[in-house]
């Protein structure tokens, strides 16, 4: 099961992406051209010394592959025409100096489709013979595996906080857990019954799906992004649920006090593990990581506890 791919905004897109290209051509080297005020050329970052212009788009995620490259295409073809009608001013940012690449840096990019496309324009921009650009220009599409994962946690880390516009789940992929692991609800249900009782015990287990699932896109997002990150908050999700199998839950003696524990001290082990990470997320994860508990059997109480 794959949860939904993480989104971002296009202010935070543009933030991060700017951490990456001061990383890959020396934070001196790359500047930034403010949209607020007669910015709109066709690029948002640039470096002279490379000779190298970015375009930086985030589509509002999530939809397919095909859109998101048809998003990326028409992105393509408006920008690199701004490109080309705003020759003279581009050329003073670039110093007289030839263009060789045009870059749209995108979070993710999944299709040939869009490098097909790019190959187009790079023709077509060829064909035009501009002066402010170099007679091998090249348009191409880029993402955030082509730098580094140390590179891409630098990046989160510069953040103030690390936050992903996480969507919550869809019926639809409620439904497909419902059919792909209905063992894991039954589990679920059996334990939850024992503190919602049988009249709000379907709330709690949907509440508990969402959760699980809620988590899983978090997760996703982080690993994709921040994969160091990522391995620090699983390996302390892995160090709680060992301590769990081994020692059993704390608090109680009932089971909203034990759940109630559980999250908190999860919640606490999460924030020192990553500091950074927001509070939003932080919960997501305690949540869904003891809504998983609950599925797969490390946390269980008594039935007489309440």
């Amino acid at each position: 099961m794959t949860g939904t791919p993480q989104v971002w905004n296009s202010d935070d897109w543009e933030i991060f992406a700017l951490g990456l290209l001061q990383s890959r051509h020396g934070p001196l080297n790359i500047q930034k051209i403010p949209a607020a005020h007669k910015g709109d050329l066709g690029i948002d970052c640039y470096c002279t010394s490379d000779a190298v212009a970015y375009q930086c788009y985030a589509v509002r995620e999530p939809i397919d592959i095909a859109i998101r490259a048809e998003r990326q295409k028409k992105k393509i073809t408006t920008d690199t025409g701004k490109f080309v009608s705003n020759a003279t001013e581009i050329s003073k940012l670039f110093l007289n100096t030839p263009i060789k690449h045009w870059v749209l840096l995108v979070p993710l990019h999944d299709s040939k489709d869009v490098n097909l496309h790019c190959s187009k324009k790079t023709i077509e921009l060829r064909a035009l013979k501009c002066s402010h650009l170099d007679k091998n220009i090249e348009v191409s599409v880029q993402d955030q595996l082509t730098f580094a994962p140390s590179v891409l946690s630098a990046g989160l880390a510069a953040l103030n906080t690390i936050a992903f516009d996480i969507l919550p789940p869809t019926a639809d992929q409620l439904s497909q857990l419902q059919s792909d692991s209905p063992d894991l609800l039954d589990n679920a249900r059996s334990k939850l019954l024992k503190r919602a009782g049988p009249k709000d015990v379907d709330e709690a287990v949907g509440e508990a799906a969402r959760s699980f699932l809620e988590c899983k896109s978090t997760l996703d997002a982080l690993r994709s992004g921040s994969p160091d990150l990522h391995e620090r908050i699983v390996s302390a999700i892995t160090q709680k649920s060992r301590r769990l199998i081994l020692a059993g839950p704390s608090g109680g003696p009932g089971p909203g006090a034990i759940l109630n524990t559980e999250i908190e001290n999860l919640i606490e082990v999460l924030k020192e593990a990553a500091p950074n990470l927001s509070d939003t997320h932080v919960r997501q994860i305690a949540y869904g990581t003891v809504c998983e508990w609950l599925m797969r059997c490390p946390l269980d109480f008594k039935a007489d506890a309440a």
